[in-house]
């Protein structure tokens, strides 16, 4: 696959290949500031942020992305990243981890500083 970014392959990617080997897992995701949910995975796709900051293509600040979404099952801490039903995650702010909820297995934990 094509990354725009090349922490995407690192971040997106790691998850995006568990979630192929593994379909119907749960996850823990929480975030550095401790918002943190239990998730299933939905999908996955292509964004940019022309939506987030009213921008055209030709913006010097135009990004895409690729982003997951998952679903929200279960909220551990709630924050302003996530709904009652939905969480979206891409590189632009990614979770501190993400774990398999049901057999322990990290998937996902960010580099220490």
């Amino acid at each position: 696959m094509g990354w725009f970014h090349p922490e995407e392959a690192a971040t997106v990617g790691v998850v995006m290949r568990y979630a192929d080997s593994k379909p119907g897992s749960r996850y823990r995701i929480e975030f550095p500031d401790g918002e943190g949910y239990i998730c299933t995975w939905f999908t996955d796709y292509e964004s940019e942020n022309t939506g987030d900051l009213d921008i055209e293509m030709d913006d010097p600040r135009y990004d895409e992305f690729h982003q997951i979404w998952f679903t929200v099952t279960e909220t551990l801490k709630p924050g302003p990243r996530g709904s009652d039903t939905a969480l979206t995650v891409d590189y632009r702010d990614f979770p501190a981890s993400i774990i398999d909820a049901d057999t322990g297995t990290v998937i996902y934990l960010a580099p220490s500083p």
